[in-house]
């Protein structure tokens, strides 16, 4: 089944630009190793490096069945619903093609003319990174599902802008997931050196209030690239932090997960990933709790206090997910679709941009609807026979998590295009394109106050403007800075109670946002 869910993948984007019944010895099989490359390590899939017609042909009828029930490959989102862009399933054309050569025997031709089969030694699609960061070799030593982080320094001298990365999981069949952290301090290191061993245990998060998430791989993933112009922002000699969550029965096993960037010294737009549904804040009928032998729908709600220009969504579930969607009530209650998986596989999931920038205005209603089913008609089901699951952060618990890419909004981004070669950029220029970027500290915060910096103009008036969880207002200010540069602000944290809070400045003709978190 391996090899029929690979070779599904790899051969059937070719087909439809041919007749009823090519050849593999004919174009086929050399724009079927051209395109190789889409799937050679997606998923989790471990690559192999011999590919041949007898190969295919023993698959042939596994094959035909994945891409008649449009099992491979790939594609979770409802296209009816929403599309987005990349999209990697196949038209109806493509299918009957495929089919009508199976259908046909599965014509060789001239085996002879064949050309050879390529060589792939999971190096990943990004062939000339700016920056590898490698994890140490580790052996899991848990039992259980166990989260370790592993932080490494950047070398970085100055600022740069990271608008693409790649995540290789060092052994596909232990890694669950991976989150990728920049990391301004050093507590990390610290941690480090407090536990035998690479990394240290960091169950939830990264274990320092001065790391921030810049991405994230899980089965299904390919590199994540921002559209032209925008970017995330390393700062100088900062560090990374690669946290790997092993489920339980890795033991003994190695892995040594890598990941790849590309940089630039340009600045740019500053893009976010938040996740801005979750079960932890949003439930509209929480907690999440599934009692075993149930099938239990949830729903949840945000409030957006700004223009947000979204690029795309990513859901997530684990193995008792079932169904999600996703959707925004924006002002005039005007519903926008953003994303519907209907049939929700854990081991395909992915960051779902989409063609052209989404316009999300201020007063817009997130939502989000999810199905889990703890009987035994979930095959995916971890336990047998099924037992109460809450929400947690193993494999054998739940999450209800959308997260949202964007930026804040500009007049004109609802035009640019992501998913074309010949992308369209805003001729709207931002002043110092995100060079206001605030920072948050200590961020989760107790009782001690909490430290805002930022970059003003001189002689300017900056408003700061608090949200709750639930969009309302319940704080602002404005200050004037007579000398430009650095700023700092300081909120009183004890005057708020343990929750999430979104954090807005505003200047003369910039504006800067970020996440704060009381406990």
């Amino acid at each position: 089944m391996l090899k029929s869910i690979v070779l599904v993948f790899l051969s059937i984007a070719t087909l439809n630009m041919y007749g009823q019944s090519p050849t593999w010895s004919g174009e086929i099989a050399n724009l079927v190793y051209k395109n190789c490359t889409s799937c050679h390590h997606s998923g989790g899939i471990a690559p192999f490096s011999l590919m041949t017609y007898n190969s295919t042909f023993i698959e042939r009828f596994g094959i035909r069945s994945s891409v008649q029930e449009k099992i491979m490959p790939p594609w979770p989102p409802d296209n009816n619903y929403r599309r987005h862009g990349f999209n990697r399933a196949l038209s109806e054309s493509a299918i009957n093609a495929f089919v009508s050569w199976v259908n046909a025997g599965a014509p060789s031709g001239d085996l002879s003319k064949a050309p050879a089969a390529p060589v792939y030694d999971n190096m990943g699609f990004i062939t000339n990174p700016d920056l590898i960061i490698t994890m140490p070799k580790y052996t899991v030593t848990s039992e259980v599902d166990e989260y370790r982080c592993f932080p490494d320094s950047t070398q970085l001298g100055k600022d740069m802008w990271m608008t693409e990365f790649e995540c290789i999981p060092g052994d596909p069949s232990i890694v669950h997931h991976v989150l990728v952290f920049r990391d301004k301090g050093t507590k990390s290191y610290s941690l480090d050196a407090k536990e035998p061993g690479p990394g240290y245990v960091c169950f939830g998060g990264a274990g320092t209030n001065d790391a921030e998430l810049l991405g994230a791989w899980v089965p299904g993933s390919g590199p994540f690239t921002l559209p032209k112009g925008f970017g995330m922002k390393l700062p100088a000699h900062s560090n990374i932090i690669i946290q790997v969550h092993y489920p339980a029965g890795s033991k003994g096993m190695t892995d040594q997960t890598r990941v790849k960037f590309k940089l630039t010294d340009q600045p740019q737009r500053e893009a976010y990933l938040v996740p801005a549904l979750n079960h932890e804040i949003n439930l509209t009928n929480g907690p999440m709790v599934i009692p075993a032998n149930s099938v239990k729908t949830f729903n949840e709600q945000f409030f957006l206090p700004f223009d947000a220009s979204l690029i795309g969504v990513a859901p997530h579930m684990h193995l008792l997910g079932q169904s999600i969607k996703t959707w925004a009530v924006a002002p005039g209650n005007v519903t926008i679709p953003l994303i519907d998986i209907p049939e929700w596989d854990f081991h395909w999931q992915g960051v779902y941009q989409f063609p052209m920038i989404q316009y999300l205005p201020a007063g817009t209603f997130l939502y989000s609807k999810a199905v889990y089913d703890n009987t035994t008609n979930n095959p995916e089901n971890p336990n047998t026979p099924p037992k109460q699951v809450t929400s947690g952060e193993a494999t054998t618990d739940e999450m209800m998590i959308t997260y949202f890419l964007f930026t804040l909004y500009q007049a004109g981004d609802e035009k640019i295009v992501i998913d074309s070669t010949q992308a369209i950029t805003t001729t709207i220029k931002s002043r110092d394109a995100g060079g206001n970027l605030l920072t948050i500290s200590p961020n989760p915060s107790s009782g001690e106050n909490v430290q805002i910096e930022f970059v003003s103009n001189a002689n300017e008036s900056v408003r700061i403007q608090v949200y709750d969880v639930q969009g309302r207002k319940v704080f602002e200010d404005r200050k004037n800075y007579i000398t430009g540069g650095k700023q700092l602000m300081s909120l009183a944290s004890d005057k708020y109670i343990r929750g999430l809070y979104l954090v807005k400045l505003e200047g003369t003709n910039w504006a800067a946002a970020g996440k704060w978190i009381k406990q």
